[in-house]
């Protein structure tokens, strides 16, 4: 798991249920909760607080999967570990949903409770093989700023094109 280390992030969730579980969990961040997540912490989580860059992406690189139990608009972090072919549990709301595909790319979990999370690292673990890291990290270059941009630029000259020609009228607002 790497993120900042606030509530809403619910890095305190994971670390419970992988304490319970005697299950091995890295968690990188510093925040508010970074001195209560490490007296939390069971034998098997290891709360790492802010890393460098180099020492992220080599966990990106070696980990099983990324832990988002959180819920965000879009969530950054998601993309950074499947960029690097590692599959993601998340919660099954908020921007996990526009970047996460079920079975393919990772898993989701349903309710932000120890057990719905650790439902699903079963199910992870049980399929874990059929992942596809090449696979994973296509869909990750997906969202890449250059194919953002490649992709706006697009829209924004066909709606031209079609207002042009009369098809469409401006309404203010660019669909993408």
């Amino acid at each position: 798991m790497v993120g900042e280390l606030v509530s809403y992030k619910r890095a305190d969730l994971a670390v419970s249920a992988f304490s319970r579980a005697g299950k091995r969990l890295v968690v990188i961040g510093a925040g508010e909760q970074l001195s209560e997540l490490r007296r939390r912490a069971g034998p098997t989580v290891e709360v790492m607080g802010r890393q460098p860059a180099s020492v992220i992406r080599d966990k990106y690189a070696h980990c099983r999967a990324l832990l988002f139990p959180g819920e965000e608009d879009f969530g950054i972090v998601p993309i950074e570990a499947m960029a690097s072919g590692r599959p993601v549990i998340a919660y099954r709301r908020g921007g996990a949903l526009e970047t996460v595909v079920e079975g393919r790319t990772g898993l989701f979990f349903d309710e932000q409770t120890e057990d719905s999370l650790l439902a699903a690292v079963e199910r992870f673990e049980e399929i874990e093989e059929t992942f596809d890291p090449a696979d994973i990290r296509r869909h990750a270059i997906g969202f890449d700023k250059q194919v953002f941009k490649a992709k706006f630029r697009a829209r924004a000259e066909r709606l031209m094109e079609e207002h042009k020609a009369g098809l469409t009228r401006p309404t203010g607002s660019l669909p993408v």
